[in-house]
C-alpha cells in the first residue's frame, strides 16, 4: 500500500481520533422503479465541502479510492463504478487524482428476470472512502435504497436523471481524432500526442495545456512533468513512480485532459489512451 495513504489511514483509524466526516454521501437511482431483467443505474452522490476532496479509481501515491461493497439479493449483478474524468487534488502538499464539489459515481445494476411486479426491492451495501482537505477522514457508511418492481415501462427520476447523464458523458473513451506514442528511458515516460483528423489538426493551436492521469500507478503525479508544444505535437515527459514495483507494462494507460477540449466544440475534455510502451 502506498506509504502516505497507509499512514493516514492508520492514524485516523487506530488512534480513535474522532472527527465528523465532512463528506455528504447517499445512494440514488436514475429510475423511479425497475423492470425484471432490465439493467438500470444507481450512483453514489458525493458532496464535498469547499476545500475537501475524495479520490479517483487510481489515486496517485496517496489516498484511498471510493468503493461500494454491495450486499445484493441472490441473482443480482452490480458492475464496477463508471468513473467520471478525474481532477487534480492535493493531500496536504502532495498532488493526487480525485474529485471536488458535487459528483455522482454511477454503477449499472442488473436485476434477475424472475422479479415479481408490485414488490419493493431493497438494495444495500457499504460505501468506503477517504475525504481530505486540511486533514484526512477515512469514512464508511451503510447505504440503501428501495425501488418498486414495475409491470411496464418505468420513468427516470427527474431529481437525478441529468446528473447521471453528465456523469456518464464524463467517462473518458478512446479518440480516433488524436494518437499517442509512448516510450520509456531511464525512469521517464515520454508521450507524443498528435492530432490525426482534419478537425483535430485545426483545433491543435487552441490547445494550450495537457494533463495525464495514470490508471495503473505507472506515473507519479506528484513529480514535476515537462510539456512541450512542438510542430504538430505535444511531448509530455513524466516520472515512473517509485511505488510501481511491477515489471514495466506493455501499454501506458490513462486519461489525457485539456481545459480547451480536444475538438473545436470544446469537448471532450478528457480522452483515454493506451499506446504500446516502447523501450
Amino acid at each position: 500500500m502506498r506509504c502516505v495513504a497507509f499512514f493516514a489511514f492508520c492514524f485516523f483509524s487506530l488512534t480513535g481520533f474522532a472527527v465528523e466526516n465532512p463528506l455528504s454521501i447517499e445512494l440514488v437511482s436514475e429510475v423511479t422503479a425497475i423492470q425484471p431483467g432490465k439493467p438500470f443505474y444507481v450512483g453514489l452522490h458525493l458532496e464535498h465541502p469547499r476545500g475537501y476532496h475524495t479520490y479517483w479509481k487510481y489515486t496517485g501515491i496517496v489516498g484511498i479510492p471510493t468503493v461500494m461493497e454491495w450486499k445484493l439479493p441472490k441473482g443480482w449483478k452490480a458492475d464496477l463504478i463508471e468513473w467520471p474524468e478525474p481532477e487534480r487534488v492535493f493531500m496536504f502538499q502532495i498532488k493526487a487524482q480525485g474529485f471536488h464539489g458535487e459528483k455522482l459515481l454511477p454503477m449499472r445494476i442488473t436485476p434477475p428476470k424472475n422479479l415479481q411486479p408490485g414488490k419493493v426491492v431493497k438494495l444495500e451495501g457499504k460505501a468506503r472512502w477517504m475525504c481530505c482537505g486540511r486533514n484526512c477522514h477515512p469514512g464508511g457508511k451503510d447505504l440503501s435504497i428501495e425501488l418498486p418492481v414495475a409491470d411496464g415501462e418505468t420513468q427516470r427520476d427527474g431529481r437525478w436523471a441529468k446528473m447521471f447523464e453528465k456523469s456518464r458523458a464524463g467517462v473518458a473513451s478512446e479518440s480516433s481524432d488524436w494518437a499517442a506514442v509512448a516510450s520509456h528511458k531511464d525512469g521517464e515516460i515520454t508521450l507524443s500526442i498528435k492530432p490525426v483528423t482534419a478537425e483535430a489538426k485545426a483545433h491543435f493551436p487552441a490547445v494550450k495545456k495537457v494533463a495525464f492521469f495514470t490508471e495503473d500507478g505507472l506515473i507519479d503525479p506528484n513529480k514535476p512533468e515537462s510539456l512541450v508544444k512542438g510542430e504538430g505535437e505535444f511531448v509530455l515527459r513524466q516520472t515512473v513512480s517509485e511505488y510501481f514495483h511491477k515489471p514495466l507494462p506493455k501499454q501506458v494507460v490513462g486519461i489525457l485532459q485539456t481545459t480547451e477540449g480536444w475538438l473545436p466544440t470544446g469537448k471532450p475534455k478528457s480522452i483515454r489512451i493506451s499506446p504500446k510502451l516502447r523501450n
